[in-house]
Formats: C-alpha cells, sequence, structure tokens
C-alpha cells in the first residue's frame, strides 16, 4: 500500500491540475513499489503514466498472455485477467456471501492481521456443480480487492511429457511470488485427482506431491483460489491446503429470479415478467439463468430496442429450457 503521504500528494495535484506534481507524487509510488518488490504492479503503473490507461474500457476484460510457456507448446501457462465484474453482478447464497465479504475484509486488512500475528486466509475451494458462478465469483474478489487475476490455463499446464506438469506448476507460483495476485486454478481437479484412484498413472501423484509442496512452502502476497466441479475426485491431503471451502449450489427460484433481473437491469420491462415464468426456471444454473437473459438482450439490441417484453422473455426461457433439457438427457445417456 502506498504512504500516507504520497497519496496525499497525488489527490492534491490531481485537485488543482498540477501535472508536475501528480507525475512527481505517481513516480515515487512507483519506485516505492518497487522496494517493496513489486515489480510488476510498478511496471503496470508506469506503463500508465506512460502510455495512457493499462486498463480496458468499462464493460470489457483485458487478457494478458504471459511469456512462460511448457516445452510441450507455444500456449502460454497463464493469462493476467482485469476482471471488470464486482460482487454487486453475482447473485450467491446468503452463506457464500457472507464467507466471500469475510475474505475480501481479511485480505484488505492483511497487515493489521499479520502484525497482530494471524494470517488471513489466503486459500480458498469453490466446488459444487458447473455453472453455479464459482469462476465469476473469483473474478469478483479480484475486481473487489484490486488486484490482477492470474488464470492458470491447463490446457498448457498438463503436459504429455514425464514431471513436465509438475514443473509447469512450479513456473506459476514462482511467477505469483514475485507480486501479489488473485490465482485461480479453474477445473482444479485436473491436478488435483486422488492419488489412491487404480485407473490413474503414476505421474499424477508427482503432480499432486508437486502441489502441495508448493501451496505449502507459498508465502507470498496473494489470495490461491482453486474451483472444481468434481471435488469427490479430489485427493484426500487437498481440502487439508484450503483456509475457506465453499460449495456453490443450483440456485434457488428467488435467486434465478434476481438474477435474471440483474442481467436485465439496462433495459426496461414490465413489472414481474421474469416472475411469471419461474417455474420454467427451475433447472435452470446462474449460466442458464444468464444466457436466457443475454439472449433477451441480444433480441432487444438487434430491434433497435431498450424495452424488453414478455414475448421476448417467454422466447428466450423456452429456448433454455430446451437446451437444458437436451443436456440432462446427453448426460443420462452417457452415465
Amino acid at each position: 500500500m502506498a504512504r500516507a503521504d504520497l497519496l496525499k500528494k497525488i489527490f492534491s495535484s490531481y485537485k488543482t491540475e498540477d501535472k508536475e506534481s501528480f507525475l512527481k507524487a505517481a513516480n515515487e509510488i512507483i519506485e516505492d513499489e518497487r522496494k517493496k518488490n513489486h515489480g510488476t504492479l510498478a511496471d503496470e503503473l508506469q506503463a500508465i503514466i506512460s502510455n495512457g490507461s493499462l486498463f480496458p474500457k468499462k464493460g470489457m476484460s483485458s487478457y494478458i498472455p504471459v511469456k512462460q510457456k511448457g516445452k510441450e507448446n507455444d500456449v502460454a501457462l497463464f493469462e493476467i485477467i482485469y476482471p471488470d465484474k464486482m460482487l454487486s453482478d453475482v447473485i450467491l447464497s446468503s452463506e457464500n456471501e457472507q464467507q466471500i465479504e469475510q475474505i475480501i475484509r481479511e485480505y484488505s486488512n492483511w497487515d493489521v492481521l499479520i502484525s497482530n500475528g494471524v494470517t488471513p486466509m489466503r486459500r480458498v475451494l469453490f466446488y459444487g456443480p458447473p455453472g453455479c458462478g464459482k469462476t465469476l465469483t473469483a473474478k469478483a474478489i479480484a475486481s473487489e480487492i484490486g488486484l490482477p487475476l492470474v488464470y492458470v490455463r491447463f490446457d498448457a499446464v498438463v503436459s504429455s511429457y514425464l514431471g513436465e506438469t509438475a514443473g509447469n506448476i512450479r513456473k506459476i507460483f514462482d511467477f505469483v511470488n514475485g507480486d501479489s495476485y488473485v490465482m485461480l486454478f479453474d477445473e482444479f481437479d485436473a491436478i488435483a485427482r486422488s492419488r489412491n484412484d487404480q485407473y490413474e498413472h503414476g505421474e499424477i501423484k508427482r503432480v499432486v506431491n508437486t502441489f502441495l509442496q508448493q501451496i505449502d512452502n507459498f508465502n507470498g502476497r496473494s489470495l490461491v483460489i482453486a474451483a472444481t466441479n468434481f471435488e469427490k475426485s479430489l485427493d484426500y491431503a487437498i481440502w487439508r491446503r484450503f483456509d475457506c471451502t465453499l460449495k456453490f449450489d443450483m440456485p434457488t427460484n428467488n435467486e434465478q429470479i434476481r438474477l435474471f433481473n440483474l442481467r436485465l437491469k439496462q433495459f426496461k420491462g414490465a413489472e414481474n415478467i421474469v416472475l411469471e415464468f419461474a417455474e420454467h426456471l427451475k433447472n435452470f444454473s446462474h449460466a442458464d439463468v444468464e444466457m436466457a437473459a443475454y439472449t433477451v438482450i441480444k433480441q432487444c439490441i438487434l430491434d433497435g430496442r431498450r424495452i424488453y417484453t414478455k414475448k421476448d422473455v417467454e422466447k428466450a426461457i423456452v429456448q433454455q429450457e430446451q437446451l437444458v433439457a437436451l443436456r440432462k438427457t446427453q448426460y443420462q445417456e452417457e452415465g
């Protein structure tokens, strides 16, 4: 965190439109961050001063490929993302909302907790069915804390070469150790499956052991979030490494309606339209609700309208309901 005197200088110079003082204070903050070994943050701040805003326009996410590659392919092991979603964009159960607010509060008061001999929550596991908001919540946490999100790409991390996957995991932790991030291991079961699974080859044991060693030894000022749809496949030792575990369930009918209306908030429509179709939403995940809402939005935009109708909502929900039913049938056939 920048010193109070520098923050006062930069705010005062902004108010008085004193560009020279503003730049001087900004450069002092950059140098101060460099001394704290926050090299990436210092470089990003310098880029803002030198080249204009590093951050994307409102409503967009910025994806910055990181040149940290494995031997097997030419794909970055992770991307640094600046999410544009906040907690107000996410519909959560009251229990999860309270827990996530606590995680953010603890991280935001990191120095206060450390100075009193306690460590904030910094390793969190999200689990539950697909499409229930785990990834979106991780992005919202990064936005609320004000940190970039390191999104780990398992298509690049997992390698067919012996020992390469474990090495890639070490590279990711080495990178994050140099600054402050929210690090997201999405589809976490790809590297954390049970070592007792008779169908897994010996390589998975090496990968799980490496992850356990890395997370045990990691002392960086970052928040590590892992998310999985298959929590039963995780190695038993994984669970003990997390300070907090949150289960993401399918949304209740009330949560479905709230989410639908939240996504439509920039458009106008008759009150309680969505409520009329509440029964049709009962098998919808968060992602299904969003897909139906975005179908309504796209139709309005294409028609040049800012008002949605009951017909728009009905058509979108019926269309998504058919997709949900088809997906359920395919799942049962595969099972």
